[in-house]
């Protein structure tokens, strides 16, 4: 393999393995020597697009390995794009050019229910901070995915309610499964935190949706849009 040369102002990493999480999802563990990262954060990782040219995309840090120096990332393999496709061929060996980590987000200790939403691409930074909750905490998933061969286990100890909702063959971006499911959720009593993303329209109406409830304050919804849909 040839030595590989390093971007001025990023960090680079190999791919120590790559394995089929779901028949949509490739999970990808990347060896970086010193890199401190918390699960849930995330890198701007750099693939080259089909002129060769680099492309940067977002992803999160789905767990981190501090014995291994290793961050664990997970690919949604729907559509075409640089990152899917750089995904779908990835082999142990390959190096990974990034920055980061960024982002500072935690689940609040103090919260006394939590709402967990979005789609497959969510997915990752959902099962990150669903970890991070303590055992008996009150929290309820919306999950959207193809099917349920892309549905997988939720760890740590809190157990939340899971909910699965399954788009069949609409394509991403296309379905009204995840935000008509929503518009059914009822509040919990209490002071609640909601952390939602995914498909960036899809996002924003459930958003709007959320805030119509009365006993939501926007300072309690945590609701970015990771990706769209191009003509």
């Amino acid at each position: 393999m040839r030595p590989h040369t390093l971007t001025r102002g990023r960090l680079a990493g190999t791919v120590a393995r790559a394995r089929q999480v779901t028949p949509r999802m490739v999970g990808v563990r990347l060896a970086v020597d010193g890199l401190v990262a918390m699960p849930g954060q995330t890198l701007r990782i750099y693939v080259p697009d089909r002129s060769g040219q680099p492309a940067s995309r977002d992803y999160t840090v789905r767990a981190v390995d501090a014995a291994t120096s290793s961050v664990d990332i997970d690919f949604v393999l729907h559509g075409e794009g640089p990152a899917a496709d750089w995904a779908r061929q990835v082999q142990p060996g390959q190096c990974l050019e990034f920055v980061g980590p960024s982002g500072r987000y935690r689940p609040d200790p103090e919260a006394d229910w939590h709402l967990f939403a979005g789609d497959e691409t969510a997915l990752p930074a959902i099962q990150a901070y669903v970890a991070m909750l303590p055992a008996g905490a009150c929290a309820a998933l919306y999950l959207e995915v193809a099917d349920e061969a892309e549905q997988q286990p939720v760890p740590g100890a809190a157990h939340p309610v899971v909910r699965w909702l399954h788009r069949g063959d609409r394509l991403p971006g296309t379905s009204t499964v995840l935000e008509d499911a929503l518009r059914e959720f009822r509040l919990p009593s209490g002071q609640g935190r909601i952390w939602l993303a995914g498909h960036t329209p899809t996002v924003r109406r459930i958003r709007a949706t959320l805030l119509a409830h009365p006993g939501i304050d926007r300072r309690a919804i945590y609701a970015r849009g990771f990706w769209d849909r191009h003509p």
